[in-house]
């Protein structure tokens, strides 16, 4: 355990309970979604911790084990099972006491030992299963991007991350392999090691050993390029997170056709504290997940900030935020959608159409934005919307912007 962090299942912070927030708001739609698939589903935290804060607080796996049983208790499917997994190396016996109410048919396990060492074994004889793996490490050294690219490769059914990335700690400890002072003027390092915490802190120095662990964990030495514009004043250090977590995320679309991350930040304007990193194969898991770190933002804005902040996009329509905190212009927004646009098969399920274009572009602006868009292009002509049912109860024409499987279809088509 590192030095100073003795407290650090004492109290459940913000940030926790957001990352935590983000991970119950999708389980419970992908649960009740991936059960219909009438397929064995597994579902893996990879770092458990005790199960529960001192300050009485659920932590991950008592989260997971209840959104569970909801799920279990109204689904539709017949034999249903979800298996969960808690690969704990520290607390496995706190862990234990802590979800002791949810032993039962033998489907939850824990594993006491490391997650790289124990996850390709448990995940050995899954073949043909739903997978999940919530990735919550006590450092980033665990992090090695070879393990998450592989398991896109293994024969499951599906197979679903949510990766919390110490973004700015990686930078961090990349400055210091290449030997790299921190520019004075740059406020990003300003507390940096106290605001970052980490149960397991990665120790690294200039040897070849560490410079293998970051190119390990990143899956590549592009790092070493951002450290040296860094260092030559090229880009500023929230430049060089920002382009690190772009890299990051470049890196796992090789494996994983839809990939979505959202920064945790400590103000509005200010650097991230982590990044929530998703991946999936699937066009729906994509599209709850961008809705949901939409909503968990707006969620952190109002409790951890404070509801009277306003920004000012709230002042001007024509200005979104995104979710990297930059105001990007409706003109621009509407720019890019067309060029996606151009760039898809059309008709296209607005669902993929959002998918892909977030994929793409990262989260740009709120679903609503996009409606609008699209609304003052099919005024003028540009596409055409097409909705099923077309009609309402009453008879009117239909107006949803929720596309829900075979209930509610909305179809974009571009007027060439």
């Amino acid at each position: 355990m590192a030095k100073g962090n003795k407290n650090f299942f004492k109290k459940k912070n913000e940030w926790s309970i957001v990352k935590d927030r983000l991970l119950e708001c999708y389980l419970k739609p992908y649960l009740q979604k991936i059960l219909m698939s009438h397929r064995s589903i597994i579902y893996i935290d990879c770092f458990a911790g005790k199960g529960k804060f001192d300050d009485g607080n659920d932590g991950s796996p008592l989260i997971a084990l209840k959104v569970r049983d909801d799920c279990l208790r109204t689904t539709r499917a017949s034999k249903a099972h979800i298996y969960s997994v808690f690969i704990e190396l520290n607390h496995a016996d706190d862990l234990k006491h802590n979800i002791s109410d949810f032993h039962h048919n033998g489907e939850v396990l824990i594993v006491s030992g490391k997650f790289e060492e124990e996850i390709e074994m448990i995940l050995s004889s899954k073949k043909g299963w739903n997978v999940f793996l919530y990735v919550d490490p006590y450092g980033i050294k665990a992090l090695d991007l070879k393990l998450f690219q592989g398991f896109s490769k293994s024969g499951f059914y599906s197979i679903e991350l949510l990766i919390n990335m110490n973004s700015f700690g990686f930078f961090r400890d990349a400055c210091r392999v290449m030997e790299v002072e921190r520019v004075l003027h740059d406020e990003i390092f300003f507390g940096l090691d106290e605001t970052i915490v980490e149960y397991d802190p990665t120790i690294v120095d200039s040897s070849t050993q560490s410079e293998i662990l970051l190119t390990n964990i990143a899956g590549g030495d592009y790092w070493r390029d951002i450290v040296l514009d860094y260092k030559n004043e090229v880009i500023s250090g929230y430049q060089a997170e920002r382009c690190f977590s772009e890299h990051y995320r470049k890196m796992l679309q090789k494996s994983y056709d839809y990939v979505l991350d959202m920064p945790i930040r400590l103000r509005e304007g200010q650097r991230p504290k982590y990044r929530m990193i998703h991946a999936t194969n699937h066009v729906d898991g994509c599209y709850l997940m961008a809705e949901n770190m939409q909503k968990r933002k707006n969620e952190l804005f109002t409790n951890v900030q404070g509801s009277n902040q306003m920004s000012f996009s709230d002042l001007d329509s024509s200005l979104s935020v995104s979710m990297d905190d930059e105001f990007i212009s409706r003109e621009s927004i509407m720019d890019k959608l067309i060029i996606h646009m151009q760039t898809q098969e059309s008709p296209i399920r607005l669902n993929k159409f959002i998918a892909t274009f977030f994929n793409e572009y990262g989260l740009l602006c709120d679903f609503k934005v996009i409606h609008n868009i699209f609304e003052e292009l099919e005024c003028r002509d540009e596409i055409i919307i097409k909705r099923f049912p077309p009609l309402t109860k009453k008879g009117r024409e239909s107006k949803f912007w929720e596309d829900k499987g075979e209930t509610q279809k909305i179809f974009i088509e571009y007027i060439t």
